[in-house]
């Protein structure tokens, strides 16, 4: 397979088969440079974005919040400047059916200026927050 570098992207179809693993062609693999990619499935859009990442230590935030307001972003922006966590892999907003908001972000702790613990503790403190959940993504 040739590849079309001419433009600004290049594009192949890969098979998703039930259980399979998903082969990326060589070309793919030379020019991201990394040995892991960080694979996130948005599942309302039924979107995977790949990140390539050269730590495979990496972790989950997850808040789950009555709503996605703005006072909610200024108080979690100033939780996140306090815990110095500033390189965000990828982050996400959404509301399901009205009924749940949740914020999502993956991470790498290595910048924290805070543990963990101090982190999740400090952001179940911001106002209708009802869960946070922080794990190592496997």
């Amino acid at each position: 397979m040739v590849l079309d570098k001419e433009g600004a992207t290049s594009a192949i179809i890969l098979r998703l088969d039930s259980g399979k693993p998903v082969e990326f062609p060589a070309e793919f693999v030379a020019d991201i440079g990394e040995k892991a990619a960080l694979t996130v499935l948005h599942h309302k859009d039924k979107v995977v974005k790949l990140f390539p990442v050269a730590s495979e230590d990496i972790y989950l935030l997850r808040i789950e919040i009555s709503d996605l307001s703005r006072n909610f972003l200024k108080q979690l922006n100033f939780a996140f400047n306090d815990a110095k966590l500033s390189d965000i892999i990828f982050t996400t907003g959404v509301c399901l059916r009205g009924e749940r908001c949740y914020y999502e972000c993956y991470f790498i702790p290595d910048q924290l200026v805070v543990t963990l613990n101090e982190l999740e503790e400090s952001l179940k403190k911001i106002p209708g927050v009802s869960r946070v959940v922080l794990r190592k993504v496997a």
